[in-house]
């Protein structure tokens, strides 16, 4: 398949267009990690190839962070995290919190600067579910306590250091919250940064669609994929639409970025038929200012 010319200065090129259900990818000392549910395995990506990194029956990962002297990896089929070391040997598996709750379906985590990590638990994929998703806070010492809750189906979480806040996609409520941080582990009162809904003014046909991963872009920008849509959302620091990018897998699930301004966006073609094939893309063009308004046919 041939990449989508975006604008002049933004490409969207195919890496892998027969990954399994990739998911949560990672920069980490140069190297690009991802996630494939479908394959139970975490891959190091070397260019257009790609190596087992850590794999385990049952798992079906969809993130992986850094943690310890190595990385955390979320179990969602599993119902569990999984520490691992530089080698992605497991190390300790975590399948409850510090009060001795079982975790449902981990999704999404993002690392913050003090070996903590930050990690949702959504609950039930549908929109006739009760608001029962939380977003955990796992501690450098391995204690994970909930530090939100009552939320709807909590997918993507991004921390933005330099705003002190938690940014988490609440996906079947179709809209991104945004929560101050005051202390490692410690969030203030939530506020909606971006209704779906009210900025876009549509949606697509799937009935669970809504906001997934998201993370922000060098130029600034706060990239949030839109599952179900096909698409990424281009927004300000304040949650303000500059526009949008259209991927062509239809549950794009997430996006990663590197220092040097190199992206990349993970989504499945299918999310009904194992092993829900999907793809891995090059995101180029967003380490600077682009114009507003963008948007291009697949």
């Amino acid at each position: 398949m041939i990449g989508l010319a975006l604008a002049a200065a933004i490409s969207l090129l195919p890496l892998d267009e027969a990954a399994k259900y990739p998911e949560g990818p990672l920069w980490s000392a140069g190297k690009l990690f991802v996630a494939e549910m479908g394959a139970d395995a975490v891959y190091v990506r070397e260019g257009r190839g790609k190596r087992a990194f850590f794999q385990q029956r049952g798992c079906g990962p969809t993130a992986i962070a850094p943690y310890g002297q190595g990385f955390l990896v979320l179990c969602h089929l599993g119902h569990r995290l999984v520490e691992v070391d530089q080698l992605g040997k497991a190390v300790r598996q975590i399948v409850a919190d510090a009060e001795g709750r079982a975790f449902d379906d981990p999704n999404d985590c993002f690392a913050d600067a003090y070996g903590g990590v930050y990690f949702s638990d959504p609950g039930v994929f549908s929109k006739d579910a009760d608001a029962e998703g939380e977003v955990y806070y796992l501690d450098a010492a391995g204690a994970a306590h909930v530090v939100a809750a009552n939320l709807r189906y909590p997918n993507g979480v991004y921390v933005d250091a330099g705003r002190k806040r938690l940014l988490v996609s609440e996906h079947l409520a179709r809209r991104v919250l945004d929560f101050p941080i005051s202390a490692p582990g410690k969030l203030g009162t939530r506020r909606v940064f971006a209704d779906v809904e009210a900025l876009t003014g549509q949606r697509g046909s799937y009935r669970e669609a809504g906001p997934d991963g998201l993370e922000r872009a060098p130029n600034g920008e706060i990239i949030v994929a839109l599952y179900g849509e096909g698409r990424l959302l281009r927004l300000d620091s304040q949650g303000k639409l500059l526009g949008e990018i259209l991927v062509p897998a239809p549950y794009v699930t997430n996006m990663a970025f590197d220092g040097a301004g190199r992206g990349v966006v993970v989504g499945a073609f299918v999310n009904d038929l194992p092993p829900y094939l999907g793809g891995v893309w090059q995101l180029d063009g967003l380490s600077a200012a682009v114009p507003k308004g963008l948007s291009s046919a697949r």
